[in-house]
């Protein structure tokens, strides 16, 4: 009897290309085995309830903050009942930074990581170096480099709502360090100066910065010369590698405040089984394969994947494939922030996105948006 999996992943290459080049490879092994992956827009990882995708996938990729809902309701496998002790303790070691505790959720395992991702810089050097320009490693020193931009080319931020709440947690956390939320929600003077740290920047870089995701400026930067710095964006390694586009694109740590130790925030993707999996244990053998260091260092980079395996990101082979990606960004990686995961998270962040987009696009005050998000943040969040 033929069975099948389907898993849902994200629509672009790094997303999508490596699990289904590994899930081929699985079938190798078990071939009465058939895997389909669809996938879903950047957005609606970040935004669309798991609860729509659980009765028809069986592995499904995730976003941290997703585990305090999943938890609440029932909705994920969780992974210490199936993977024996040994096993786990050997994935446990085997990542980037932070990126096994952020599917962690009091107690429970609910993903395994499969990708890592912080926000970090994106530079094109070959611009940089014409210019002699040094690229900055604080907001300080952001400030002073705009106005050493010539008047055709620019900086861009990647703004649109989903990804300037990204921006301004990572501002936050940087001017505020971990703990600037709690059970009121952010702290009201931490999250008025970042508004207003948001607010600065925007007179000063490319105009469409307020509509653009990461993907979109790094397209505009492998495919023109307009664009050459980019301080704060989720790196995409597929863009610093010899063929994929007309520019090579460098990806280092983004600035940060010397002051405190937090980088910018954590990304990346988990691999999930779904609750309501037929085929539980299949399913799990299919994420382990996937998750496999090995496998992790080898063929997932080959298939434009961006692994959460620290061996991956230790190569020497694949640093050099990558344009030295994973050693130029692995500081900020070190010291990412984790998203809250609390139950109601996921409703909150999609709501205080627009808001805050809102606001800056139309310099609204910081005060009164802070207020309103935590007025939001207590009706829908589950603080615990």
């Amino acid at each position: 009897m033929k069975i099948e999996l389907k898993g849902m992943a994200w629509d672009h290459p790094r997303g999508y290309e490596p699990l289904r080049a590994l899930s081929k490879s699985f079938t190798q092994s078990h071939p009465e085995v058939s895997i389909k992956w669809d996938v879903r827009s950047l957005k609606e990882f970040g935004d669309m309830p798991i609860e729509d995708l659980i009765e028809e996938y069986d592995l499904i990729t995730i976003d941290h903050p997703y585990m305090g809902q999943a938890h609440k309701n029932q909705l994920l496998l969780d992974l210490k009942g199936i993977i024996s002790e040994d096993e786990l303790a050997v994935f446990e070691n085997a990542y980037v930074d932070h990126c096994y505790d952020s599917y962690q959720y009091k107690g429970h395992l609910y993903a395994l990581p499969i990708d890592a991702a912080a926000l970090v810089a994106a530079k094109r050097d070959d611009q940089l170096s014409k210019l002699r320009l040094q690229v900055p490693t604080t907001l300080e020193e952001l400030k002073s480099f705009y106005k050493k931009v010539p008047n055709k080319l620019s900086v861009a931020w990647a703004l649109c709502p989903t990804d300037i709440w990204c921006a301004f947690l990572t501002l936050c956390a940087q001017i505020g360090r971990r703990g600037f939320i709690n059970e009121n929600g952010i702290d009201p003077k931490i999250g008025a100066k970042a508004i207003d740290e948001l607010k600065y920047h925007l007179e000063f870089i490319h105009p469409e910065s307020i509509n653009w995701n990461p993907i979109q400026i790094l397209d505009e930067m492998a495919a023109n010369d307009e664009i050459i710095y980019a301080p704060y964006l989720f790196g995409y390694t597929n863009y610093s590698r010899m063929g994929y586009a007309k520019n090579i694109v460098t990806f280092i740590d983004s600035p940060a405040n010397p002051n405190t130790e937090v980088s910018t925030i954590l990304g990346g993707v988990g691999l999930a089984v779904s609750a309501h999996c037929k085929y539980k244990k299949l399913a799990v053998e299919l994420l382990k394969y996937i998750a496999n260091i090995e496998n992790q260092a080898g063929e997932y980079v080959r298939h434009q994947g961006q692994p959460a395996g620290l061996k991956a990101w230790k190569s020497e082979a694949n640093n050099a494939l990558c344009n030295d990606f994973f050693t130029n960004t692995m500081k900020t990686m070190k010291n990412a922030y984790i998203r809250p995961q609390y139950p109601g998270w996921n409703e909150f962040q999609e709501q205080g996105a627009d808001l805050i987009h809102a606001c800056v696009e139309k310099n609204t005050g910081a005060d009164t948006l802070i207020k309103n998000l935590n007025e939001h943040y207590k009706t829908i969040v589950s603080y615990e």
